[in-house]
């Protein structure tokens, strides 16, 4: 799926981003029931192993079938196919992309992988004392399409939330196309579109301040 251009520009991005040590794991998940479940569970796997393959043993790539690894989807909160989860060697983080991580959403995978690598996400102080401060679960879907520019935005900001507090905010792209019935549940109009916590909605790559305003409001209680 990656041409020889393709893989040149990966490999002086990763030589230029990446940390000293440190890899990541790219884990993906497809299912048993074929195509007409999966669509893209064939071409999510080969991506992920071309990318592992150009990173020079920085990134691993490994491949799991839902219905037999329940438990580790459970464990990063996996919740359809085909799944891409960027994490760590110790699953601290679990970055999902649900759908081909394609076109402009590519970028996001690579800038996801330096930022687990490098265990930290680049953020404002005050963002990151406000996350730290989140008692309850934040879940956010970042719904896309694959030709949107200001969708990777929106995409990372809501992975480096996760990044910054694992264990309460859970971040996940959803590729609106691949998942019609989700995206017409929540009135998918135009992308980026934004839901936590099935609370809160709004649409745009919003700047972090307000992003985080949006996600604090949803984790209140109610």
């Amino acid at each position: 799926m990656l041409d020889e251009e393709n893989r040149a520009e990966i490999t002086k991005y990763f030589e230029k981003h990446l940390p000293p040590a440190g890899t990541a794991r790219l884990i993906t998940f497809g299912t048993k029931k074929g195509k007409l479940e999966c669509m893209y569970c064939d071409e999510v796997k080969q991506l992920a192993e071309e990318l592992a393959a150009v990173s020079k043993g920085r990134v691993t790539a490994e491949h799991h079938a839902i219905e037999d690894d329940r438990e580790l989807a459970d464990r990063l909160k996996v919740r359809r196919t085909p799944a891409t989860v960027v994490s760590d060697p110790d699953l601290r983080y679990a970055l999902k992309f649900y759908g081909l991580p394609g076109g402009y959403e590519f970028t996001a995978v690579l800038e996801d992988i330096v930022d687990v690598i490098a265990g930290a996400a680049k953020l404002a102080p005050k963002t990151t004392e406000s996350l730290h401060g989140i008692g309850s679960p934040a879940h956010i879907q970042v719904f896309v399409t694959p030709t949107c520019p200001y969708c990777p935005a929106a995409v990372r900001m809501a992975h480096r939330f996760s990044l910054s507090n694992p264990e309460q905010i859970d971040a996940e792209m959803v590729e609106s196309m691949e998942f019609p019935a989700l995206a017409d549940r929540y009135t998918v109009m135009a992308v980026p579109k934004i839901v936590v916590n099935d609370r809160v909605e709004f649409e745009g790559a919003l700047p972090e301040g307000q992003f985080l305003e949006q996600v604090v409001e949803a984790t209140k209680a109610t």
